[in-house]
């Protein structure tokens, strides 16, 4: 099976679970367009990486209904990936995190605060909504500036790129959100993270990357 098939393929059972275990308010499927798997109603999101204010990108992304999935907090998840055209090879992905910069939605329901199991720390106002970004690159472009094949970027900071020993797979980016980001324990938790067929990336990771602190997944 093709690269692009199994990747394709793990989207689609990382949103089913979402939306079987209610962590899915809102949702588009997976879909194919040529080299790249995006979701229904993608629109460029080049837009989105520009100098702008953080409330304003995602109030875009969210009338747009620009993402994979919206959770019952507003946070919302984007997953990106380009194949080279025989499907084969992983190219380039962009996976994105886009936490709500909101608390609207709980005061017009305030009966969301009984999940606070799950949402207690994203409900804490003390708390900062943080961007989370995993990008990959097979062949960056060339600059002075080093870019790891594989990192992760928070709050959008232009030279916060910590280095990640290969590409991230759909499941492994959403069990991340899903472990440190939402307090959910095992005991409560139904969302299933061993689904069969996670794909598995070889490792892809600069020698001068190596030394430095980063993340193995």
């Amino acid at each position: 099976m093709k690269e692009q098939e199994k990747v394709f393929r793990e989207l689609k059972k990382v949103t089913r679970e979402l939306i079987r275990c209610g962590l899915a308010e809102e949702y588009n499927y997976p879909v194919i367009q040529q080299m790249d798997i995006v979701w229904e109603k993608y629109q460029n999101i080049s837009l989105y990486l520009r100098n702008m204010d953080y409330s304003t990108i995602y109030d875009e992304i969210e009338k747009n209904h620009n993402y994979n999935v919206k959770l019952p907090d507003g946070g919302i998840i984007q997953l990106m990936y380009r194949f080279n055209r025989t499907g084969k090879e992983l190219i380039s992905h962009r996976l994105g995190y886009y936490p709500s910069p909101s608390y609207e939605l709980y005061q017009n329901d305030p009966e969301l605060y009984d999940v606070d199991y799950i949402y207690g720390d994203i409900l804490n106002k003390s708390v900062l909504p943080v961007i989370i970004r995993a990008d990959y690159n097979r062949d960056p472009e060339e600059s002075e500036l080093h870019h790891p094949y594989s990192h992760i970027t928070l709050g959008g900071y232009k030279n916060c790129r910590i280095p990640v020993d290969r590409p991230i797979s759909p499941m492994k980016f959403v069990k991340f959100i899903m472990e440190h980001f939402y307090y959910v324990p095992s005991s409560q938790l139904e969302f299933n993270f061993e689904i069969e067929g996670i794909v598995a990336f070889e490792e892809h990771i600069a020698e001068k990357d190596i030394n430095k602190s980063r993340i193995i997944v």
